[in-house]
């Protein structure tokens, strides 16, 4: 014997657990917006990430670039020389584009923390208003309005909030 439905609309009735949403993100970044119904989410989660290491690789790279030559400078070794690009520098000017490299690569990092942190955040958020009724009676209404009562004429503006 089969089931049938006299609805045509399926409520939803489920609700989601903060707690589970904010564990799913922190295990894997994004697995909690997918638990919420918010899969949409999960590409911006990781093209925010991507990009994120990406310049944190970059950054990287050019830190350690500086540093190695700026150790040669100071080194002065002729079986270790400087990189031609550097010979002319003096080792103040690397070690100041070196501190402004690694200075960059770790704002990076904290970055990606705060990337990690918002994506917890935003999956327990939406747990917690998963199902928050939004009225379609919830409006804000503002017009020009003429006060009739008043002895002289005069004119405002009407704020009015249904709910």
């Amino acid at each position: 014997m089969a089931q049938t439905s006299d609805s045509l609309f399926v409520l939803r009735s489920e609700k989601k657990s903060p707690q589970k949403a904010s564990f799913y993100s922190a295990v894997l970044p994004g697995m909690g917006q997918v638990y919420n119904g918010k899969a949409w989410k999960v590409p911006i989660i990781y093209a925010g990430a991507a990009v994120l290491g990406y310049y944190y690789n970059f950054n990287n790279n050019k830190y350690q670039e500086y540093k190695d030559n700026y150790l040669r400078k100071l080194a002065n070794d002729p079986n270790n020389p400087v990189d031609p690009k550097f010979r002319n520098a003096s080792p103040e000017r690397i070690l100041y584009y070196m501190n402004y490299w690694r200075r960059n690569r770790d704002l990076l990092v904290l970055s990606m923390v705060g990337l990690y942190l918002a994506n917890i955040v935003d999956a327990t958020v939406d747990a917690y208003l998963y199902d928050y009724n939004i009225s379609p009676d919830l409006s804000l209404r503002i017009s020009p309005m003429i006060e009739p009562f008043n002895p002289r004429a005069t004119t405002g503006i009407k704020v009015s909030l249904r709910f």
